[in-house]
């Protein structure tokens, strides 16, 4: 779902403080949306330590850039299009590369993004996302761009057109990636011997159909 004209205002006004150097607005504007942006890593990256370094670097990168946010964008999809970045690069590098100095010198620095986001693993404890099993080995076995895009709709509550901002596609784009997820998923989780809701299988439920997700709690 979409953030309220209140949340949007309110981020503004944050970002607002912090381009000002108040670090207090920095540690708000991450409190206000970490948890979103670790579950999306964690569900496209499937690993917790993983997705906590990759939402500590896209936390970083994004209030290192602060000042290049020009509003013409909701601020979570601006910030989500860097988590999506930075997840994308984390699969191409399979092994994160260490930060450069001015990175690591503003993590240790009193007061700096490394203060807000924390250093290293421990600066995120890995939370339970909510998802089976069953259905989270499903989401690793789809396409990345499959995944990405029916993990923004269908388990962050992304709408289409903001979906496709964050991920650069066309909104048509996104409709047909999250059907054919949608019809991979059902696909896998049949296979593996897991029944669907509606079906007349024994086995145990894991809350999806080919038309979405259900019965799994939201990030």
């Amino acid at each position: 779902m979409s953030l309220s004209p209140q949340v949007r205002d309110a981020d503004t006004y944050l970002i607002e403080r912090a381009r000002s150097g108040d670090t207090d607005a920095l540690t708000e504007l991450y409190r206000r949306h970490e948890r979103r942006v670790y579950n999306l890593a964690l569900r496209t990256l499937g690993n917790p330590w993983d997705a906590a370094d990759v939402a500590q670097e896209a936390f970083i990168k994004a209030f290192k850039n602060l000042d290049s946010f020009k509003g013409d964008a909701r601020f979570t999809t601006w910030l989500h299009r860097i988590v999506v970045n930075a997840a994308y690069d984390h699969l191409r590098r399979r092994r994160p590369e260490p930060m450069d100095g001015d990175i690591l010198e503003d993590i240790s620095a009193p007061g700096g993004a490394g203060a807000v986001v924390g250093s290293g693993r421990d600066g995120i404890d890995p939370a339970i996302d909510g998802l089976s099993d069953p259905l989270r080995d499903a989401l690793m076995s789809l396409n990345e761009g499959f995944r990405f895009a029916v993990v923004l709709c269908d388990l962050l509550g992304f709408p289409y057109d903001e979906a496709a901002e964050i991920l650069g596609v066309r909104e048509g784009t996104i409709k047909s990636r999250i059907f054919r997820a949608r019809e991979a998923l059902a696909a896998a989780l049949t296979e593996a011997g897991y029944a669907l809701p509606g079906e007349r299988n024994p086995g145990p439920q894991t809350g999806v159909t080919s038309q979405g997700t259900t019965g799994e709690r939201r990030g």
